[in-house]
């Protein structure tokens, strides 16, 4: 039985899944060019890497098939959350930089942005009813005849 096209808001989420896999996987090869620079930050940036390809590769799960699969773009959630909150509290500690006033400032935008594409898409989670596919059309039972046989 086909499935029912996609909504807008999954039509919208899944271009935002494509759109936040590029930016993961090129922040993933960033990160590991740092990889050389300094023998010190090798296991944060190999942890980087492993980090931002996962969150990447599940954003494009995601926007593969968005209505089955839009439960796994809550991993791009909690990263950018993650990665926007603790920049945020060291710029707010006083141990400020250009790179951690980057990252909040790219993060928390991309956390709203995602949360809430994620959730129009989502029905039942405010209240919406999950679309169902149309019952299939019922086939009227074969007809059984029965016959005496004489012995």
């Amino acid at each position: 039985m086909p499935q029912p096209s996609l909504t807008p808001q999954e039509r919208r989420l899944a271009a935002l899944c494509r759109v936040l896999a590029v930016l993961y996987f090129a922040a993933a090869l960033a990160c590991a060019m740092a990889l050389g620079m300094s023998p010190e930050s090798a296991p944060l940036a190999v942890t980087a890497v492993a980090m931002t390809s996962a969150v990447a590769t599940a954003c494009l799960v995601a926007a593969a098939r968005p209505r089955e699969r839009r439960h796994v773009v809550l991993a791009a959630v909690v990263a950018q959350l993650t990665a926007g909150t603790l920049a945020g509290a060291h710029l707010l500690a006083g141990h400020g930089g250009a790179t951690l006033i980057a990252l909040a400032a790219i993060n928390l935008p991309l956390f709203v942005l995602t949360a809430a594409a994620w959730r129009s898409a989502a029905p039942g989670v405010h209240g919406v009813p999950a679309r169902e596919a149309p019952p299939p059309e019922a086939e009227p039972p074969p007809k059984i005849q029965l016959k005496v046989s004489k012995s």
